[in-house]
């Protein structure tokens, strides 16, 4: 009975460490709940066969086997995964140092005492755990991932990289080092206040580590956002400016319109509206938008097409008001899109398609549609890798633009793809609306 209670809480300390670490770090579904439960029967059969022998390798085996096993599942967010099983790593180390201060393995034997210590430990566990799920208190957003890594510079994403796996492995080699410090303890009063010492010190040092994580990932990601909004601010400013600029002209037209009607010169009058016309749609085609950020983005794209001999048509029925993206991140995807398509063509000499740029709401999609089209003059067999992370076609190109789409669109349950219609090249990327929860 005795054996059956110990294994139970050895178990189910296992359980809540995954848990624990789990919620602090991403998504909390169905699928990673049963997983849990597998391992902590596994963990309290593997501690039943072995008679709490070899602990620190059972636990160990078990991080291991739980994160390939997600791994495999789940292929995506590789870096969560790699700090969920860090934090886990450390945490069940710095369990089997409490193990060992209780006397589970300094002295042969197990009693009733033991038992009762396992269990304050699991109810300590357990207690932060059901705290931070009921104050949803997460360690991450669940973005943090491409948030922090996924940066269009490539020597911040460099630095970035470097700074995170330090810290990760100085945390892992410091609590590892008070592990391998066990063994070279013998058995007296003095070894157990070591190892209480240790102990203690493990749990500050994991704390402050990851405190210091967490810290450099949003102070990142706020850098980020603030960069950000320093460049839509920029073309916004743009964007006002030209829409002053045109009613300040518009009271000069109506005066060479005046004039020309007035020395009868329909023709020239005519032609003259035309341009008028013609130059006001650049404005009106992007107006719908609700954000005013993504319509300067448009504009700004727009310009920078016309000045290179590229065509943009806009043809926008839906105002992307609502969507579950916030508006710098469906800026990026229609900003990486367009980049594309101006890319493609600049080194083509059949412009004549130009640039087809649709949006539209869709009921089947339950939000809105982002369809950006251009005549294609590669491979077809090249479609099928567009999406894949480091492929472009372009020289001296990370290829981050698609992948970077891709995975913003399905981080919100929306879908990236690419169709052909003869030789146009459609990407369409169908985005859901926001859901508020009460």
């Amino acid at each position: 009975m005795l054996e059956l209670g110990i294994s139970l809480a050895f178990g189910l300390t296992v359980g809540i460490i995954m848990s624990l670490v789990l919620w602090l770090n991403t998504k909390f579904n169905i699928v990673e709940l049963f997983m849990i439960l597998i391992f902590v029967l596994l963990s309290s059969i593997v501690w039943n066969f072995t008679s709490g022998k070899f602990t620190d390798v059972t636990l160990l085996a078990l991080m291991f086997v739980w994160s390939l096993a997600r791994l495999l599942i789940d292929k995506w967010r590789v870096f969560e995964k790699i700090l969920t099983f860090t934090m886990s790593t450390i945490i069940v180390l710095n369990y089997y140092i409490y193990l060992t201060f209780i006397g589970l393995r300094v002295h042969s034997g197990i009693s009733y005492a033991s038992l009762i210590y396992m269990i304050v430990y699991l109810a300590i566990i357990a207690a932060v755990f059901f705290i931070v799920w009921l104050q949803k208190i997460s360690f991450f957003n669940n973005t943090w991932v491409k948030d922090f890594f996924y940066h269009k510079d490539p020597k911040v994403k460099s630095n970035r990289m470097i700074i995170f796996t330090f810290l990760i492995i100085l945390t892992l080699v410091i609590i590892m080092g008070i592990y391998i410090s066990l063994e070279a303890l013998s058995v007296s009063e003095k070894a157990v206040f070591y190892i209480g010492f240790e102990f203690f010190f493990s749990v500050a040092y994991i704390v402050i580590s990851f405190t210091m994580l967490k810290m450099l990932v949003e102070y990142s990601i706020l850098s980020d956002v603030s960069e950000q909004e320093k460049q839509h601010q920029k073309e916004l400013r743009s964007f006002i400016k030209m829409i002053r600029a045109q009613r300040h002209d518009f009271n000069l037209h109506l005066h060479a319109v005046n004039g020309l009607l007035e020395a009868d010169k329909f023709d020239e009058c005519k032609e003259y509206v035309s341009k008028m016309v013609a130059e006001t749609e650049y404005v009106n085609e992007v107006l719908p938008i609700y954000d005013t950020s993504i319509s300067a983005m448009l504009y700004a794209y727009r310009s920078d097409a016309e000045s290179k001999g590229i065509h943009i048509d806009f043809d926008i029925t839906s105002n992307l008001k609502g969507l579950a993206p916030e508006a710098y991140e469906i800026n990026r995807i229609i900003g990486n899109l367009l980049q594309n398509a101006i890319d493609e063509l600049s080194v083509a000499k059949d412009r004549e398609y130009g640039i087809k740029v649709k949006i539209y709401e869709s009921s089947s999609a339950g939000g809105s549609v982002i369809d950006i089209s251009n005549k294609f003059f590669g491979d077809e067999k090249e479609i099928s890798h567009f999406f894949d992370y480091s492929y472009s076609r372009k020289k001296q190109h990370e290829g981050l633009g698609l992948s970077t789409v891709q995975r913003i669109a399905e981080s919100y349950k929306g879908v990236a793809y690419v169709e052909m219609d003869d030789d146009i090249i459609h990407f369409i990327v169908r985005l859901p609306k926001k859901t508020y929860k009460n």
